[in-house]
Protein backbone atom coordinates (compact mmCIF):
# COMPACT_ATOMS: atom_id res chain seq x y z
CA UNK A 1 0.00 0.00 0.00
CA UNK A 2 1.62 3.34 -0.69
CA UNK A 3 1.46 6.22 1.67
CA UNK A 4 -0.99 6.44 4.22
CA UNK A 5 -2.92 10.22 4.51
CA UNK A 6 -5.80 9.92 7.18
CA UNK A 7 -7.29 7.42 8.95
CA UNK A 8 -11.23 7.83 9.33
CA UNK A 9 -14.52 6.82 11.74
CA UNK A 10 -17.79 7.83 10.21
CA UNK A 11 -21.46 7.85 11.76
CA UNK A 12 -24.13 7.28 9.80
CA UNK A 13 -26.86 9.67 9.63
CA UNK A 14 -29.18 8.46 7.23
CA UNK A 15 -30.60 6.88 4.15
CA UNK A 16 -32.19 7.93 0.86
CA UNK A 17 -33.48 4.95 -1.23
CA UNK A 18 -34.75 5.70 -4.91
CA UNK A 19 -35.20 3.60 -8.51
CA UNK A 20 -33.30 4.21 -11.25
CA UNK A 21 -34.04 3.77 -14.77
CA UNK A 22 -32.70 0.20 -15.03
CA UNK A 23 -35.55 -0.64 -11.96
CA UNK A 24 -32.33 -0.97 -9.65
CA UNK A 25 -32.27 0.20 -5.67
CA UNK A 26 -29.97 3.27 -5.57
CA UNK A 27 -29.28 3.77 -1.77
CA UNK A 28 -27.34 6.77 -0.51
CA UNK A 29 -26.03 6.64 3.16
CA UNK A 30 -25.10 9.78 4.48
CA UNK A 31 -21.89 9.87 6.84
CA UNK A 32 -20.44 12.60 9.30
CA UNK A 33 -17.01 11.74 10.84
CA UNK A 34 -17.01 11.28 14.57
CA UNK A 35 -14.13 13.58 15.13
CA UNK A 36 -12.05 16.22 13.45
CA UNK A 37 -9.31 14.13 10.95
CA UNK A 38 -5.97 14.98 11.28
CA UNK A 39 -5.57 16.00 7.51
CA UNK A 40 -9.05 16.67 6.71
CA UNK A 41 -10.91 18.14 9.72
CA UNK A 42 -14.85 17.64 9.91
CA UNK A 43 -16.09 15.27 6.67
CA UNK A 44 -19.56 15.06 5.40
CA UNK A 45 -20.27 11.98 2.63
CA UNK A 46 -22.30 10.32 0.96
CA UNK A 47 -22.08 6.44 -0.21
CA UNK A 48 -24.10 5.41 -3.82
CA UNK A 49 -24.61 1.66 -3.71
CA UNK A 50 -26.34 0.18 -7.09
CA UNK A 51 -28.21 -3.37 -6.23
CA UNK A 52 -30.57 -4.97 -8.32
CA UNK A 53 -33.34 -6.13 -7.71
CA UNK A 54 -33.05 -9.82 -8.59
CA UNK A 55 -30.48 -10.34 -6.19
CA UNK A 56 -30.70 -8.66 -3.17
CA UNK A 57 -28.49 -10.70 -1.26
CA UNK A 58 -25.60 -10.02 -3.19
CA UNK A 59 -21.79 -10.47 -2.23
CA UNK A 60 -20.36 -7.56 -4.27
CA UNK A 61 -20.89 -4.91 -6.23
CA UNK A 62 -20.17 -0.93 -6.84
CA UNK A 63 -19.98 1.34 -4.49
CA UNK A 64 -18.88 5.85 -4.91
CA UNK A 65 -18.47 8.55 -2.51
CA UNK A 66 -18.79 12.13 -3.31
CA UNK A 67 -17.91 14.39 -0.09
CA UNK A 68 -16.51 17.65 1.72
CA UNK A 69 -13.98 18.29 4.51
CA UNK A 70 -14.41 21.62 6.41
CA UNK A 71 -11.01 22.97 7.61
CA UNK A 72 -10.20 24.71 10.78
CA UNK A 73 -9.14 27.63 8.49
CA UNK A 74 -12.09 28.00 7.18
CA UNK A 75 -10.87 26.17 3.70
CA UNK A 76 -12.48 23.00 2.42
CA UNK A 77 -11.78 20.01 0.13
CA UNK A 78 -14.11 18.28 -2.31
CA UNK A 79 -13.51 14.46 -3.19
CA UNK A 80 -14.96 11.78 -5.24
CA UNK A 81 -14.27 8.29 -5.54
CA UNK A 82 -15.48 5.44 -6.91
CA UNK A 83 -14.96 1.32 -6.45
CA UNK A 84 -16.18 -2.03 -4.74
CA UNK A 85 -17.63 -3.31 -1.86
CA UNK A 86 -18.05 -7.15 -0.63
CA UNK A 87 -19.78 -8.63 2.26
CA UNK A 88 -17.53 -10.06 4.25
CA UNK A 89 -19.35 -10.53 7.36
CA UNK A 90 -22.74 -10.43 8.67
CA UNK A 91 -23.91 -7.17 7.90
CA UNK A 92 -20.13 -6.30 7.35
CA UNK A 93 -19.24 -4.68 4.09
CA UNK A 94 -15.52 -3.92 2.99
CA UNK A 95 -14.71 -1.39 -0.16
CA UNK A 96 -11.83 -0.41 -2.13
CA UNK A 97 -12.23 3.06 -3.75
CA UNK A 98 -10.28 5.10 -6.33
CA UNK A 99 -10.64 8.85 -6.74
CA UNK A 100 -9.39 12.58 -6.06
CA UNK A 101 -10.02 15.38 -4.00
CA UNK A 102 -8.74 18.88 -4.08
CA UNK A 103 -6.58 18.93 -1.42
CA UNK A 104 -4.50 15.51 -1.89
CA UNK A 105 -4.91 14.70 -5.55
CA UNK A 106 -5.11 10.87 -7.00
CA UNK A 107 -6.70 8.56 -3.73
CA UNK A 108 -7.05 5.13 -2.92
CA UNK A 109 -9.27 4.22 -0.02
CA UNK A 110 -9.93 0.89 2.23
CA UNK A 111 -12.65 0.54 4.39
CA UNK A 112 -15.50 -1.36 6.08
CA UNK A 113 -18.92 -0.45 6.82
CA UNK A 114 -20.51 -2.47 9.95
CA UNK A 115 -24.56 -2.29 10.25
CA UNK A 116 -24.62 -3.59 13.99
CA UNK A 117 -22.36 -0.28 15.00
CA UNK A 118 -23.80 1.80 11.62
CA UNK A 119 -20.03 3.01 11.65
CA UNK A 120 -17.70 3.21 8.27
CA UNK A 121 -13.82 3.27 9.09
CA UNK A 122 -10.73 3.03 7.34
CA UNK A 123 -8.00 4.85 5.89
CA UNK A 124 -7.03 6.85 3.00
CA UNK A 125 -4.17 6.44 0.82
CA UNK A 126 -2.05 8.29 -1.99
CA UNK A 127 -2.69 6.30 -5.17
CA UNK A 128 0.34 5.26 -6.74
Amino acid sequence: MSEKIDDFRMAHVSNVYSQNAEGQLITQANFKSEADMAVYGEVWCTLTFTQNYETPDADSGQVSFAGEAFHSDGSKTIGFQSGTWKKVGEHVWELEMSGKDSREGALKTVSTISLEHLIWEGSVYRAK
